[in-house]
């Protein structure tokens, strides 16, 4: 099951704009908002008229107004970003993903009845937002607003890198290269190999990195920027992690559906 992306004409409406109480203009503020929350650079009036589709004129006005407003700050060029403090954005963009990824999140603990977590990157770090427990009496345990090790989890990983250089190593500085367990990756030459090998394979694996007897496997749930703004991962006692090959087509597949579908909200 997948949600297809099509190009949406500017007289069409989705589900929400049909509402009675929907205003468009603060509908259209707030995909700005997004976006910008999403970019991992500043963007002109021309390029978030082009990415929100709306004209020039009305992308200035809302662009102008959330700057005076005190949400963006105007850089040198006339390009806007964010400006830093503003997390209600980015908890908007958390229940988004949240509310995207729980079907997904259950239909996974059914099918293998062990511990499903997404996990979501904030401005400096990441942590825990959503967790289904295993029903087995030995299992692998999260705990929500945990923070996540980008270095050694496989939901770390996944979400570090896929970001741009200077975001990864802040990422990486804030948290530190923790040794867990003998088999946590420390060394940053081994670990650019690590997150190649992730970017060549579209999922991470932590056997044992982060906890002693623990395994666990993770793919990136990306934004409209093509930067991981999350990642759902399956974690399992090492006693049971058999089937491999399901279980990584299985996390793939839920976390490219729930990409999909924010692509397309």
């Amino acid at each position: 099951m997948s949600a297809k992306s099509r190009t949406k004409k500017p007289e069409e409406s989705s589900p929400d704009e049909s509402h009675r109480y929907y205003s468009r203009a603060i509908g259209n503020a707030l995909r700005v908002l997004e976006l910008l929350q999403q970019s991992h650079e500043p963007l002109a009036l021309t390029e978030v008229s082009r990415r929100v589709k709306v004209p020039k004129s009305s992308a200035f006005r809302i662009l102008r107004t959330l700057e005076i407003a005190g949400y963006l700050q105007r850089l040198e060029g006339e390009r806007f970003s964010v400006m830093p403090g503003a997390g209600f954005i980015q908890n908007h963009m958390m229940k988004q993903v949240t509310d995207a990824s729980r079907t997904w999140m259950k239909n996974l603990s059914q099918e293998f009845r062990e511990t499903i977590t997404l996990a979501f990157l904030f401005e400096g770090h990441i942590a825990v937002t959503a967790v289904i427990d295993s029903p087995q009496r030995i299992s692998m345990g999260n705990m929500l607003g945990s923070l996540i090790p980008p270095h050694a989890s496989s939901l770390g990983k996944c979400i570090t890198t896929f970001q741009p250089d200077a975001r990864r190593e802040m990422l990486l500085r804030s948290f530190g290269m923790v040794r867990f367990t003998p088999s946590t990756i420390v060394e940053e030459s081994t670990l650019e190999k690590e997150m190649q090998l992730v970017r060549a394979q579209g999922y991470a694996s932590d056997i044992e990195e982060t906890t002693l007897g623990g395994c666990c496997l993770g793919a990136p749930i990306f934004g409209k920027d093509g930067h991981a703004v999350a990642a759902i991962s399956i974690s399992t006692p090492k006693i049971r992690f058999t089937n491999q090959e399901r279980l990584i087509a299985a996390v793939k597949d839920a976390a490219a559906a729930i990409t999909a579908e924010l692509r397309t909200s």
